[in-house]
């Protein structure tokens, strides 16, 4: 019996600390939602797919809580993504890390800018910024809002390298600031009605 009521008291106490865990990450997101000049809604991360090709998660909010098709996600690390499906109840959030996606960026020091490209995991590239820059490794990569997608100035990542190639561009490596892997509450930034 004793080993029994044991067991009862471990699972409260586990349960206990993931509430105390969650409610930290939940408060540093509404602190970041006060912050932000663009409304939002929270949500909850509750599936995905993680393929070599395709990264994607699955969002606990929808059209009903006013997330459509190209709203911007984020997390308090940094940018997650963008809403590519809305139904009534959730949504399909395509990753940043996704081959198929695409950022407007800048880096934060010279003012250049380009296009992410997702490469996997937490490694991405950044497209069409000159040999003629001069890009430094540790500098902030932020979006540029030229996508219309992104608002100007979220953090997305830093640069890892930088090396001139045979044509007019340089190939740039950039790690992704937020740890997708382990995202577990996000922000969707909702569209303002175009009027």
């Amino acid at each position: 019996m004793l080993k029994v009521k044991m067991a009862e008291y471990q699972r409260a106490l586990i349960s206990y600390e993931e509430k105390i865990k969650e409610l930290g990450r939940l408060q540093v997101l509404a602190e970041l939602e006060s912050n932000l000049e663009v409304p939002a809604v929270r949500a909850r991360i509750i599936g995905g797919d993680s393929s070599q090709w395709y990264n994607s998660r699955i969002i606990d909010q929808g059209l009903d809580a006013g997330v459509t098709k190209d709203c911007a996600v984020i997390s308090t690390d940094g940018v997650i993504g963008r809403v590519v499906h809305a139904s009534k109840k959730s949504a399909v959030v395509q990753l940043v890390t996704d081959a198929d996606s695409g950022v407007g960026v800048l880096l934060e020091n010279s003012r250049a800018q380009g296009v992410l490209k997702g490469g996997g995991k937490r490694e991405a590239s950044i497209d069409y910024i000159g040999t003629s820059e001069k890009v430094v490794a540790g500098e902030k990569v932020l979006t540029s809002g030229l996508d219309q997608i992104y608002p100007k100035g979220l953090l997305v990542g830093y640069v890892i390298s930088a090396a001139p190639t045979k044509q007019i561009f340089q190939n740039i490596e950039i790690t992704i600031a937020a740890n997708i892997q382990k995202l577990e509450e996000v922000l969707v930034l909702r569209k303002e009605p175009q009027s």
